[in-house]
């Protein structure tokens, strides 16, 4: 699954100290907000609200408003450096581009589970033989209860 592929080398080659460099690699200036939202993603390695990665964020730059972390989203998505995943009736998730999982949302307790690359080619390929209809997941997430919850 070549999307996948994507999301690990990105995953992969770069770490936390590579966020100023990838940011300048994809034509975007290196703001200490865009380094800091871009470091907690790389740190958190998944899918997160908003709120979420302001707070991880704000390990780096304390003062980060919720409004900034937004528009730095915007900037990096438009650059491809970042996806968003819709996720329910919640907020929409966010996560390094290239990663296009299939998530699983628990509708109890709102955890975030990436489903296994095998089960979701599986599936993917499943529907195809069946209905002649390739699926591209990853765009937004599946709703059920976590096994903590059920």
């Amino acid at each position: 699954m070549r999307l996948q592929d994507e999301a690990a080398a990105l995953k992969g080659q770069n770490n936390v100290d590579d966020a100023e460099t990838m940011l300048r690699t994809h034509n975007c200036k290196a703001t200490a907000p865009r380094i800091a939202v871009l470091r907690a993603l790389l740190r958190h390695g998944g899918a997160l609200d908003i709120a979420s990665l302001t707070k991880l964020a704000q390990s780096e730059v304390p003062d980060i408003h919720e409004a900034t972390v937004y528009r730095t989203i915007g900037t990096l998505s438009d650059r491809g450096m970042v996806t968003h995943v819709h996720a329910g009736h919640g907020p929409s998730l966010v996560r390094l581009g290239g990663d296009h999982g299939l998530i699983a949302l628990c509708r109890t307790c709102n955890c975030v589970t990436e489903l296994p690359t095998a089960t979701v080619e599986r599936f993917i390929l499943e529907a195809q033989e069946a209905i002649g209809f390739t699926l591209e997941p990853g765009h937004f997430a599946l709703e059920g209860v976590c096994a903590n919850c059920a």
